[in-house]
């Protein structure tokens, strides 16, 4: 275990790079927006394990609504068994062309992230659709903070970095909410 790698990693210094590259007004927001309400709304409770493929709906503030669409399932790793892989993409992104062609960074809100099924059991997230073609869905992976590996879902280690890069933790239900705040706060949203 690195020590060291756990405020220095590549994902860290990522953020502090963009933090930096901020206006100070957005860096206030940014400082003071966890003594906010930042939680997802509920939109609709459902007793589903979600499938590769479904496309689904959350709503991180009052008219502010994003998509996302579910990469895999039935993950067992170190985290825990039964996690998913989704990703969640900005409002001006076609969702099943981007699939089809193959997701690229610009496409996406916040990075690929693993996730167990509560976000659907509690409503947050809400399937809408579904995507029943070929995903073009292979340039994703994770950091293992600590370890200062690229790893896949399952904690195999990949040879070089991925296009698409998330932490390989679990996000919690907050983690989710959190971030988009961050995103809405970056691109003057709210």
């Amino acid at each position: 275990m690195n020590i060291d790698d756990f405020n220095n990693n590549i994902l860290a210094n990522r953020w502090k790079e963009r933090y930096a590259n901020q206006p100070n007004d957005i860096k206030k927001k940014l400082d003071t927006f966890e003594n906010s309400d930042y939680q997802l709304h509920i939109i609709k409770r459902k007793r589903i394990y979600p499938s590769v493929g479904d496309i689904f709906q959350l709503n991180p503030k009052d008219n502010i609504c994003f998509y996302g669409i579910v990469v895999n399932t039935h993950i067992n790793n170190i985290n825990g068994d039964d996690l998913l892989v989704i990703m969640i993409f900005h409002n001006e992104v076609e969702i099943q062309d981007c699939v089809q062609r193959g997701i690229k960074e610009k496409d996406l809100l916040i990075p690929p992230q693993i996730v167990g099924k509560e976000y659907w059991t509690r409503g947050y997230f809400y399937n809408i659709g579904r995507f029943d073609g070929i995903m073009n869905v292979n340039n994703y992976g994770f950091y293992r903070i600590g370890k200062g590996k690229f790893v896949d879902e399952y904690g195999n280690v990949l040879n070089c970095e991925p296009e698409l890069l998330g932490c390989s933790g679990v996000v919690t239900i907050t983690g989710i909410a959190y971030q988009i705040t961050q995103e809405l706060i970056i691109r003057k949203i709210i």
